[in-house]
């Protein structure tokens, strides 16, 4: 037995909707500055990597302290170049270490130390 039924069917006007594609393209935003405590940060864990790189055991805990009273009281802009002239970046092309050069490398060193930070105070929570 086959029932054949068929699904009441309305007519509806139909007009195609012009489509215009508007390309809009997004802004792209500024990211915020560097805050003074994150170059202070930076620059302290730079230091600490490069007397371990030289082969030095240093205590991070009083270097950290010692660096940061250093920084105490220099607004923005002295920090900042001071980070010029102390954070190093790996120049993968030369094979070397090197200076940063601007604020983008200063930005990404900073976000290395962070995430690095991070994932010890991590680990030490377990």
């Amino acid at each position: 037995m086959t029932y054949t039924t068929y699904a009441p069917v309305q007519t509806q006007a139909y007009a195609p909707v012009q489509s215009v594609a508007s390309y809009v393209p997004e802004q792209v935003k500024e990211p915020k500055p560097l805050t003074i405590e994150q170059l202070v940060f930076t620059i302290i864990n730079s230091e600490i990597d490069k007397f371990k790189r030289a082969g030095q055991n240093v205590d991070a805990k009083s270097t950290r302290l010692t660096y940061q009273q250093y920084y105490t009281g220099w607004n923005r802009e002295q920090i900042i170049q001071a980070a010029f002239n102390l954070v190093e970046i790996y120049d993968h092309q030369t094979r070397q270490w090197r200076l940063v050069q601007n604020e983008q490398e200063l930005r990404s060193k900073q976000k290395q130390y962070s995430k690095k930070f991070h994932y010890w105070n991590k680990q030490n929570a377990r």
